[in-house]
């Protein structure tokens, strides 16, 4: 065990209390597991970039993902979109924005060469109206299958099936797309229920290229049913999936480690309360540290240990696994570390947060989604931030 625990110099904490390390190759290494899924269906394998890649950081991830061939990106919103532009304004790049045409960003779509997904008929009819003025433009149209958030509803696909060639006489539509709302479980029913409403809005409208299928639906579901014609992974690029026992493959990587500084090692016993609100006892005499680390790094407090609602989050040290208890405080958290050796405690300052040892897969199970990764991933000034590749070289790849 010891062998998967990163040595992380003194230089690289410097004055911060907290060392992340992003590794760009790994969601290089992911994006290829999901294009050869893709390429079993002659599907394209889009990238979905949203989130600042959930913390990866578009500005590393983009220009790597363009060098291994992606051409097709989705972001979430306009600026996203005008900063991705930035780092590839290559004319073979196609930059979708997920979150769609909001009030008066025409012009802004149009002047960095993105294009909206579409996501009622008044975006269609406004964004429209632009290109007939203002030349024509292309767009993607979401069809929403019953999710009942963004998208057109059955109303306006009725209404968009009656007046397309009207509706979108400026507009280049160059697929529609959809998105699962109940995918994570044993149970892929309500998937199958969307796919009939998607077949009956097909019945309905041109015929266009589709893209239903993201992370979860290749990972989980019969990928010549649901592929089509894109696929859409995001989550899976930077390690995650449906659930920790289902990645994309075994060889599925992590991208993501943080490291924080340990303190204060001290004996209590037991029934003495731990934390904010005496939410934690002690079950036994009890060493406990603390680390460095809390909500206010993006450490959500959710992952708390209290007993009325014991989660089993832990962090890791040295071949040691050391359970958080107590309440996540704004800059600390409590861990137990009566089962690691003193010469351990003496030897490492610091404790894996998350990475080989300590699964983001398991603790997006345990928090109830990803909010882990993208809070953690933030652009922090309290963080020492390093991609794998720049802490190799400015610490001499210290290694494992």
């Amino acid at each position: 065990m010891m062998q998967n625990f990163r040595l992380i110099p003194d230089e690289a904490f410097g004055i911060k209390a907290i060392v992340r390390i992003r590794d760009i190759d790994a969601i290089v290494h992911n994006f290829r597991l999901f294009k050869a899924k893709a390429d079993q269906t002659n599907t394209i394998c889009a990238a979905v970039l949203k989130g600042d890649v959930y913390g990866l950081q578009i500005k590393d991830v983009a220009p790597a993902l363009y060098e291994e061939g992606a051409r097709y990106f989705f972001i979430e919103e306009l600026g996203e979109g005008v900063e991705l532009r930035g780092i590839l304004p290559y004319d073979d790049i196609h930059i979708y924005a997920l979150g769609g045409l909001l009030h008066d960003e025409e012009r802004y779509f149009k002047e960095y060469r993105l294009k909206p997904c579409l996501n009622s008929l008044e975006q269609i009819k406004r964004w429209n109206a632009y290109c007939k003025d203002h030349g024509r433009g292309s767009a993607i149209i979401h069809l929403d299958t019953h999710m009942n958030r963004l998208g057109l509803l059955d109303d306006e696909v009725q209404i968009l099936s009656e007046n397309y060639k009207e509706l979108t006489s400026d507009i280049n539509i160059e697929f529609f797309i959809s998105h699962f709302y109940d995918i994570k479980g044993s149970d892929p029913s309500n998937c199958y229920r969307q796919l009939e409403v998607l077949d009956g809005y097909r019945a309905k409208l041109p015929d266009v290229p589709v893209s239903f299928a993201c992370t979860d639906s290749v990972i989980l579901l019969d990928n010549k049913v649901f592929n089509f014609d894109m696929i859409r992974p995001g989550i899976g690029l930077v390690g995650g999936a449906p659930n920790a026992a289902s990645p994309i493959s075994p060889d599925a990587r992590h991208t993501m480690e943080v490291y924080a500084k340990i303190s204060q090692v001290k004996t209590v016993k037991k029934g003495q309360t731990i934390g904010y609100g005496g939410a934690y006892s002690t079950k036994k005499d009890t060493r406990l540290a603390l680390v460095h680390i809390g909500y206010k790094h993006g450490y959500l407090r959710l992952l708390s240990e209290i007993d009325t609602n014991p989660k089993g989050v832990y962090m890791f040290i040295a071949g040691y696994k050391i359970p958080v208890i107590g309440k996540i405080s704004s800059g600390a958290t409590t861990v137990d570390v009566t089962d690691v050796p003193e010469k351990i405690l003496e030897q490492y300052h610091y404790a894996e947060v998350i990475g080989p040892n300590v699964d983001i897969k398991i603790l997006a199970d345990i928090s109830g989604c990803y909010d882990i990764l993208g809070a953690l991933g933030g652009i922090n000034s309290r963080i020492a931030d390093y991609t794998l590749e720049d802490f190799n070289t400015r610490f001499h790849n210290t290694g494992f």
